[in-house]
């Protein structure tokens, strides 16, 4: 099942593509003219974008590109095996993606804490924007731990019920 290509599709495939530009180029925020406070705040903002950026593009271009993409990822990573069925995760499994996705989180309370109360100067300023960068590798292993079904019932969650009953 091909998507429809209209303004969802690529604004989808845009925000993707950015999504991962602040987690590469990050430290080239510590190089500007900048003192390192007004650049880990920038950090922040600027690592949250991208964050919220992939969000928007996993939530517009839906399960569908989540499959492919997770496919392309397994063919590149594994080779010559034969395809077969994804298998629902067991319950283990499952309660490890979940910590992971509420821990991938847990980083941005404690940078802005940090930031607002401790005043980090040099090099504290690099293992807060470690941290937050710690936080996104957590987030996206959680998602590939969780699998392809827990995007559909998360997006299930934010959908009105009447809408069922008015189909």
């Amino acid at each position: 099942m091909h998507p429809e290509k209209n303004w969802k599709y690529y604004l989808g495939l845009s925000l993707f593509g950015y999504s991962f530009v602040p987690i590469l180029t990050v430290e080239l925020l510590f190089f500007l003219p900048i003192s390192h406070a007004e650049a880990a705040s920038l950090a922040v903002i600027y690592v949250g974008s991208g964050e919220v950026a992939f969000f928007a593009a996993i939530a517009l271009l839906g399960r569908p590109f989540v499959d492919t993409l997770k496919t392309k990822l397994k063919s590149f990573f594994i080779r010559n095996k034969p395809a077969r069925p994804p298998r629902p995760i067991g319950k283990t499994r499952h309660t490890i993606g979940v910590i992971l996705f509420f821990a991938s989180f847990l980083p941005y309370p404690f940078v802005v804490a940090a930031l607002m109360f401790l005043h980090p100067t040099g090099r504290d300023i690099h293992y807060l924007v470690a941290a937050l960068l710690a936080g996104d590798g957590i987030f996206i292993t959680s998602l590939f731990v969780l699998g392809g079904e827990f995007w559909e019932r998360l997006k299930r969650l934010f959908e009105w019920p009447g809408k069922q009953q008015a189909a």
